[in-house]
């Protein structure tokens, strides 16, 4: 629906995901892989987490995405959970199942936030997963200066969704993002 161009890289666009979801204070589900922006916004807004033990990829010992089941746990222990936050892909470029997971977070009522930092890319190729606008976020945040051509702190914020106030978005980008952008 629309895009915003941040200066601070994506640490400014998970803490305004985090900001806009948990205004007033609320719950907010958050896997402990995310990158610490995600828990300086929850810092910031006063919100609550609780936190999703991403699954074990055994074949390489490493801590990759969040199951649809343990986000339909959230809901069932924490129902006045407002958002989900997740890393898709991975840093080391592993997704979670993002259909599903918007799925489980709509039924809820809630907002489904993901950082994509690794994952500006998957919009260019049939032969990788599809981003994360396309399986049903409402909005998400991508770092282009890792995986496009950018400079570097250049990131990109992307809305699509009614469930996201813009105003309040957009009030809580000025608060994180720099007053003099290069």
């Amino acid at each position: 629906d629309y895009s915003h161009f941040l200066v601070n890289g994506t640490t400014c666009g998970n803490e305004a995901m985090i900001l806009t979801a948990a205004h007033g204070g609320g719950t907010v589900a958050i896997p402990r892989n995310a990158h610490k922006s995600a828990l300086m916004g929850l810092i910031l807004s006063g919100g609550n987490p609780v936190y999703i033990m991403p699954e074990l990829e055994q074949e390489w010992g490493l801590h990759g995405g969040i199951s649809p089941a343990s986000v339909e746990r959230v809901f069932q222990q924490h129902p006045d959970c407002k958002g989900v936050f997740v890393v898709s892909p991975t840093y080391y470029g592993i997704a979670s199942d993002l259909q599903a997971i918007a799925d489980i977070c709509h039924r809820h009522d809630a907002i489904l936030m993901v950082d994509e930092a690794h994952g500006a890319h998957c919009y260019f190729s049939d032969l990788l997963p599809k981003g994360a606008l396309e399986l049903g976020a409402d909005i998400c945040v991508q770092s282009i200066h890792k995986v496009t051509g950018s400079l570097t702190q250049s990131s990109m914020l992307h809305v699509k969704s009614d469930r996201i106030k813009k105003s309040r978005l957009e009030s809580n980008l000025m608060l994180v993002q720099s007053t003099s952008p290069s």
